[in-house]
């Protein structure tokens, strides 16, 4: 039997088209309608009352079943309040919510899981809203990649949406991180790629299941239209790296998974992929 993924939604984020896409999708050939990514609306209102092209998307992590070990993708957005603090004093408007349902822990639990169960943690990259929860995690080695620890633990004052108020997320589990240098095998059926591109060190996790090899694109990805349309997401480091990626991830996986689209579910209802 293949492995098992599912989608755990810690919250959600305020997100504008300019970020989902570069230069807003602004083409042509293609009508606003056609490029807008799933639950995204030109009427949008951010909450601060400024009209905006956006939307909400979701935070997730995944939980594999199936594997030899316990294995946790990302921790997900942590505090929303320090999150809100920390974003503005860099004049960065983040706006987060969190449902009842969207909860780590909860969600666990309904997988027969507590986080002191978790044995692997795999940090795709080190933004916010992915190690937002690593604290939770007591037993797990994490894994990053190498071009990815310097924005983890002193991030440059350019570097987006890396902030040194939450370098503790990483500090904090100095004897815990298991730092790996390319592409890199945790077990039989779940591979880590090193792509960069969104950040120095963004990995995507290939995984074999029933239905196909998947890939987990993480943020190289944040949406469908991403995919459909090989257009990039407004946030990156390196352009080419990241348009290598979409290229590679095409070669080596059945079934591309982006980062941060209510889209997942009209094709995966359950949440999981099986």
């Amino acid at each position: 039997m293949g492995i098992k993924i599912h989608q755990i939604v810690t919250g959600e984020l305020e997100n504008t088209l300019a970020g989902h896409l570069l230069n807003s999708g602004s083409h042509p050939h293609h009508t606003i309608e056609q490029v807008l990514p799933h639950g995204f609306s030109i009427d949008h209102v951010l909450h601060d009352g400024t009209p905006a092209i956006g939307g909400f998307v979701p935070v997730p992590v995944w939980l594999l079943e199936g594997t030899s070990k316990r294995i946790l993708i990302d921790t997900g957005l942590g505090d929303l309040d320090e999150i809100t603090a920390m974003t503005k004093r860099y004049g960065v408007a983040t706006y987060a919510t969190r449902s009842r349902d969207q909860d780590l822990v909860a969600g666990l639990a309904g997988h027969g899981l507590r986080p002191a169960d978790v044995e692997i943690v795999v940090l795709t990259h080190v933004h916010f809203d992915h190690v937002g929860n690593n604290e939770l995690f007591p037993n797990a080695t994490f894994i990053v990649q190498r071009s990815e620890v310097p924005q983890g633990f002193a991030p440059a004052r350019y570097c987006q949406f890396s902030y040194p108020e939450y370098a503790y997320k990483l500090t904090s589990l100095t004897d815990r991180i298991q730092v790996i240098d390319g592409d890199f095998q945790i077990e039989p059926g779940v591979r880590l790629l090193n792509i960069g591109g969104h950040t120095p060190g963004t990995m995507a996790v290939v995984i074999d299941t029933d239905q196909g090899r998947v890939a987990l694109a993480g943020d190289l990805m944040y949406n469908y239209r991403n995919l459909e349309l090989n257009w990039p997401t407004g946030a990156f480091w390196d352009l080419q790296a990241l348009m290598n990626g979409y290229a590679r991830l095409r070669l080596e996986a059945d079934i591309i998974v982006p980062g941060h689209d209510w889209e997942f579910l009209t094709h995966f209802p359950s949440g999981t992929i099986d």
